[in-house]
């Protein structure tokens, strides 16, 4: 650099001093790991564009993060102390072929023992993904190559707005073993900054934007659609003009438009009300999703537990630097004001069924086509509605189905799919699940709903939780279902596709709840209600928290599963402020107890992360009724029961090595002093009375509601229909009756007790355990029992008790259910 060159640089780093301090970067990202690769090492960090603003702006950045600080004077060569700066355009060549091999040349010289890291540093100034036709864009710029008074203005219209990203570093010293070429060297390294360099931009700012009419153009061309609207026409008997009218009638009814600019205003309101509302908005596993969004292109695919899910989801992604997706949501939103707002927000609509709607389902699948091969990213929930329990529901496959085939339409694109689980403290919507729980009619969205949701300021709803799973790659899902499935592709064989899609359903809600958040409540929640009368002593229901938290510290449910924090005093006093628990005080020492509404909510919780002590509560619940167990008989048992409860709760275990679940279980429960060893092959119980022994009682409680539903269910199936077969509605019918009637009987306040969607899922299970066979008639679905059900329904009854069998004995009757006698 010549010294009129070095003079000129100190003068506009004294000129823009004053500039640089109005700015406030919003967004700082550090990626995982960085700190500990250089510590010690020589470090160049490297900018996108040829800018001296972004690079004194990064001077003041890695102060304020204690990282590698560069050379105050530019040029110099990075040592472990001071690090340099380079610029992608030298590198690349664009200043002149003959500076970047220059450039590669000093930095191959000047290696030293010490492996130089090549650090990529993004910076946006502003959210604006930029559009093909933004008049703004062309006057203000981007700020990557914009002139000195352009970029000024951009540096004071997004002072507050700015975001950095700071990558993991790329070897040098192994980038160039690969070529000795100084220019060979430049070339590659250039590609691969400039590959992290789009993809980081694309997962911040998301990909170049088309206005929503060139997108519904985009859409009405489709092939499928053009045929759709042909076979309409001549079913309608209608002009090709009035048929297009409507197409583009209900692609409108479906895009999005969305808008960056709304994006701001609506990170302004939702702070407010996320302020207000929210002790805090807890995210976490996001540094793994910024890595997996450095190289794929994002679907995420949430639990659905609120209204509130998807605006923390976005809201979450945009305050981490990341781009919102575009949004599947109900048609039942699409209400004024909220369903504009929403749609400049990113969501696109759909209809709750596409039965008999061959237009319209070749519009929404072309729409989504376009959006995913455009790159944005896209988010849909794939249980289809909220939960009013609390489980995760059984996924709908219609829109995962269309991921894949668009995925289909374009392999070579690298997509993943994220499992997000959304968790609360206390539900907003809390008190209208109840009612509808109880009975009462699902309420509609409206205007009117929407003002009188403005009662939920006076309340505190605590934190929620957003976290995000492991992320499934898709041609990774498709190799291992199908490792032929691009040869097949090409022949035009789509016969593995449902498999892969029934795959992929099954391992996202696997890994939601993997990534489960057990806040204080549910913690709570799983210990109060597995009292039989919702209460318990203070002391024991402290000693109960610390017992299960220790329990699932030494054998996490998985690596993504985040506990409580604080002692069991803590936990239950953040409880009690969110879920209304009562304190009743007693010469003998203070009872916890749960009433009314309250107990209602508290089974919601509990179901939202029973999951991570399943295991362990059907292992103890065989010690319920008896003082000692073989080890292999517990063995077998489990590998009997496990596929049930794998399927109803989306457990997060290998049913192809049961027998190793089990014994890590096992030697978990006797390192806690749960369980004790007598011999090699025998397991027994703590002395009654213990400590001990009420914790392993407690925990075997858990699961008691959802191991009375299997049975009732067993007993009942086995009474009939028995071996003659029944419609399975009319079964499910008194599946659900017999359950009411139960729960009347026993004073349960678990409306989820009868929830048709467990009793299903049963039946599809026993179905494919051969214990139930199920056959067509006619179009409706008759099922009979096989001959094992008998003998398999006594397990599930040695896990109850004799009494409860005798119970539910009584409560058979002889329901009509059309069989063949």
């Amino acid at each position: 650099m010549s010294w009129y060159t070095k003079l000129f640089f100190m003068f506009c780093r004294l000129v823009s001093t004053p500039v640089l301090a109005l700015v406030r970067p919003n967004i700082v990202q550090v990626d995982d790991g960085l700190r500990d690769a250089v510590e010690g090492r020589p470090v160049c960090y490297v900018l996108r564009t040829y800018s001296w603003t972004d690079r004194f702006l990064l001077e003041r950045i890695l102060r304020a993060e204690g990282l590698t600080p560069l050379h105050r004077t530019p040029g110099k060569l990075p040592v472990a102390e001071k690090a340099g700066c380079l610029y992608l355009p030298v590198i690349a060549g664009d200043r002149g072929a003959d500076r970047s091999t220059a450039t590669m040349e000093t930095l191959m010289a000047g290696q030293g023992e010490q492996s130089l890291q090549i650090v990529p540093v993004s910076v946006f100034w502003g959210r604006d993904p930029g559009s093909e036709t933004s008049f703004l864009k062309l006057l203000l710029g981007d700020g990557e190559r914009a002139g000195a008074l352009r970029k000024l203005l951009v540096i004071i219209a997004q002072r507050k707005n700015v975001m950095l990203h700071f990558a993991y570093p790329v070897n040098f010293q192994k980038l160039v073993a690969r070529t000795q070429e100084p220019q060979a060297a430049a070339v590659l390294l250039a590609r691969t900054l400039s590959f992290y360099f789009s993809r980081r931009k694309t997962a911040s700012l998301g990909p170049s934007l088309l206005s929503r009419h060139e997108i519904i153009n985009l859409v009405l061309r489709r092939p499928a659609v053009r045929e759709a609207m042909q076979e309409e026409q001549a079913e309608e008997k209608l002009s090709a003009a009035k048929i297009e009218k409507k197409a583009r009638k209900m692609a409108d009814e479906v895009a999005a438009n969305f808008d960056s600019r709304i994006l701001r205003v609506l990170d302004l309101i939702l702070s407010w009300v996320f302020r207000k509302i929210f002790s805090g908005i807890r995210l976490h596993h996001v540094e793994r999703l910024n890595r997996t969004a450095n190289d794929r292109q994002l679907v995420y695919m949430p639990s659905h537990r609120s209204h509130l899910d998807y605006l923390l989801i976005s809201y979450g992604l945009y305050t981490q630097g990341l781009v919102p997706p575009h949004i599947a949501a109900g048609v039942n939103l699409n209400f004024w004001p909220v369903g504009g707002l929403l749609r400049r927000g990113g969501a696109f609509y759909i209809r709750r069924s596409f039965a008999g709607q061959k237009l319209y389902s070749a519009v929404f699948r072309s729409y989504l086509d376009v959006i995913l091969g455009r790159g944005y990213p896209v988010e849909f929930f794939p249980e289809g509605g909220r939960s009013r329990t609390g489980r995760l529901l059984p996924p709908k496959k219609g829109m995962l189905a269309m991921t894949v085939e668009s995925f289909l339409a374009q392999p070579a694109r690298k997509v993943a799919l994220v499992p997000v689980y959304v968790g609360y403290d206390k539900l907003v919507e809390g008190a209208s699940y109840v009612k509808e729980l109880r009975g009462a009619a699902k309420q509609s969205e409206s205007a009117g709903g929407l003002l009188k949701a403005t009662r939920i300021f006076k309340s505190s709803y605590g934190s929620p939780h957003v976290a995000f799973g492991e992320p499934i790659a898709l041609e990774d899902c498709l190799s291992h279902i199908e490792p032929e499935w691009r040869s097949k592709l090409q022949s035009g064989d789509e016969s593995f596709i449902p498999a892969v899609v029934d795959h992929i359903a099954q391992e996202n809600m696997e890994r939601v709840n993997s990534a489960a958040v057990i806040n204080p409540i549910g913690l709570v929640a799983m210990i109060l209600l597995s009292s039989p009368q919702r209460a318990m002593a203070e002391d024991e229901l402290l000693n109960q928290i610390d017992a299960f938290v220790a329990l699932l510290k030494r054998l996490p449910y998985s690596a993504d599963v985040t506990l409580p924090e604080g002692s069991a005093r803590e936990i239950l006093d953040a409880a009690a402020r969110t879920a209304g628990l009562s304190r009743i005080d007693h010469r003998w020492g203070p009872i916890i107890t749960a009433t009314g509404k309250e107990a209602v909510m508290l089974t919601y919780y509990r179901n939202s992360v029973m999951h991570v002590l399943a295991m362990p509560s059907l292992i103890a619940r065989f010690f319920r009724h008896s003082e000692q167990v073989s080890i292999d008989e517990l063995r077998e048992s489990c590998m009997q029961l496990l596929p049930f409860l794998k399927r109803e709760l989306f457990l997060r275990v290998d049913l192809n090595n049961c027998d190793d679940v089990v014994d890590r279980h096992i030697d978990n429960l006797v390192e806690q002093g749960l369980l004790l060893r007598r011999g090699e092959s025998v397991l027994a119980r703590p002395e009654v009375g213990s400590n001990a022994y009420a914790v392993l009682t407690g925990l075997g409680r858990i699961l008691r509601e959802t191991f009375e539903r299997y049975t009732m269910s067993s007993l009942l199936l086995v009474h009939e229909p028995g071996e003659t077969a029944a419609p399975r509605s009319a079964v499910e019918e008194n599946l659900i009756v017999m359950a009411q009637r139960l729960s009347i009987v026993s004073g349960r306040e678990a409306p989820e007790y009868f929830d048709k969607n467990l009793f299903r899922v049963y039946l599809d299970t026993l179905i494919a355990q051969n214990l139930l066979h199920e056959e067509n008639r006619d179009g409706e679905r008759w099922v009979r029992c096989d001959a094992r059900l008998q003998l398999f329904s006594q397990r599930w009854v040695a896990l109850l008790g004799p009494d409860v069998q005798q119970s539910m004995l009584q409560l058979i009757r002889q329901p009509t259910m059309n069989s063949d006698s």
